[in-house]
């Protein structure tokens, strides 16, 4: 059943952005930028085992089936998309401020969903302390 659920799933998500389109008020081929005070916002919880822990735990139920296992976006659902997953792994995502992933996170655009309704703020910036970490070579 596990096994027929994680195969289901993508399926499902594919076949709704088909059947509902791709089209959001949010024009997301402009750069996503968080607003000016966003880079304010600072991580509670940077270098914090458990909440590295608890925040691979979240991506993996959350954001795996876009943003991939790695990070990398490289997934059968992303290469479906029109609009791209972002890749965690790359420079231009890691050289931001928490703060400001950390908005984009609660906010969500196009087919990212805000996250603000689902999790916890202690939660989301548990996932920004894991993305953050998938480019890091020293592990």
């Amino acid at each position: 059943m596990k096994k027929l659920r994680t195969t289901l799933l993508p399926v499902l998500f594919i076949l709704s952005i088909s059947a509902f389109g791709q089209k959001d008020s949010t024009n997301t081929k402009e750069p996503w930028v968080a607003p000016p005070q966003a880079d304010e916002l600072t991580n509670p919880f940077v270098g914090d085992k458990e909440a590295l822990k608890k925040g691979r735990v979240i991506y993996t139920s959350e954001c795996v089936v876009c943003h991939g296992a790695n990070g990398d976006a490289v997934t059968n659902v992303a290469k479906n998309l029109q609009q791209k997953p972002k890749n965690f792994t790359m420079e231009d995502f890691q050289k931001q401020t928490d703060g400001a992933i950390f908005y984009k996170l609660s906010e969500g655009r196009g087919l990212m969903q805000p996250f603000k309704t689902m999790l916890s703020e202690e939660e989301i910036w548990s996932v920004i302390e894991y993305v953050k970490y998938l480019a890091r070579d020293d592990e």
